[in-house]
């Protein structure tokens, strides 16, 4: 009898060992359902101005060719978005909590939120001899960057040209059709995806990510080397790496170049 009971005892034993097992690893592998307040997701949007439809910006290139804004050095792909950051206007971040994947919304942010109200003072007379200084072709509506303001020229005046630095959305009520596309749960999948963000021309399999006690680390590929202005996406994505990984302390950029093969010497 008593060997009987001791093997009725030993795979309850096993059997309880296992379900502990399991019911551990089941945050591991939580996912988001919804777009949450602090969620990095992937979005397609297309904005238009509410007065008259004119599009003026969309991440979907048939719409794009649609409305004549297509331009050929664009990336028209879902965009990254990591709510509450501002990478969008956070009119529409704010809108986009509580969506779940392939669900849309139509948000239209008024000018207060968006561009702003136009400014009377941002309308400047100058010089010809300055903007020709710079290049600048006086043609009225001639886009110019002049210091660090961007304007358009509004008339041409004798020896002077007018130029409203004012964001030609100013005064507009803008409309935002958006789509949420994918909602990222892992810090991997998070971190791949700002290094894709400032680096678009290099796939994104060549870098290699991590994240342990507290230490984000980023192998970038050797080709980065070449890429022009690299150290700006590097700083950019250190910021990004902390924000979208709230718990981190520090981020670690690696690139590690390996000795060449010898050759051998043919005679």
């Amino acid at each position: 009898m008593s060997e009987k009971k001791t093997a009725k005892k030993t795979p309850a034993k096993k059997t309880t060992t296992k379900k502990s097992t399991a019911s551990k690893k089941t945050p591991a592998q939580k996912t988001e359902a919804t777009v949450g307040e602090s969620s990095v997701i992937y979005i397609d949007y297309t904005a238009k101005i509410q007065d008259d439809g004119q599009v003026f910006d969309t991440t979907i290139e048939d719409v794009a060719r649609e409305h004549g804004t297509y331009k050929e050095n664009d990336r028209y792909e879902p965009m990254l978005v990591a709510i509450g950051w501002n990478w969008l206007l956070g009119a529409v971040e704010e809108e986009l909590v509580g969506l779940k994947v392939g669900d849309s919304k139509t948000v239209a942010v008024p000018p207060e939120k968006g561009a702003g109200t136009r400014d009377p003072r941002k309308v400047k007379m100058i010089p010809k001899v300055k903007l020709a200084k710079h290049g600048v072709r006086m043609l009225k509506g001639e886009e110019i960057t002049f210091g660090d303001e961007r304007g358009v020229i509004t008339a041409v005046l004798g020896r002077q040209v007018r130029v409203d630095f004012n964001s030609p959305l100013a005064d507009k009520t803008l409309v935002f059709d958006v789509t949420i596309k994918e909602i990222l749960s892992s810090d991997e999948e998070k971190l791949q995806a700002i290094v894709k963000r400032r680096v678009p021309g290099l796939p994104q399999e060549d870098f290699k990510v991590s994240y342990a006690k507290k230490t984000i680390t980023i192998e970038m590929p050797k080709e980065t080397r070449y890429v022009q202005n690299i150290q700006y996406a590097e700083i950019g994505i250190a910021a990004d790496a902390l924000k979208v990984v709230p718990d981190s302390k520090e981020v670690k950029l690696v690139v590690t170049f390996e000795r060449p093969p010898k050759t051998e010497n043919v005679t």
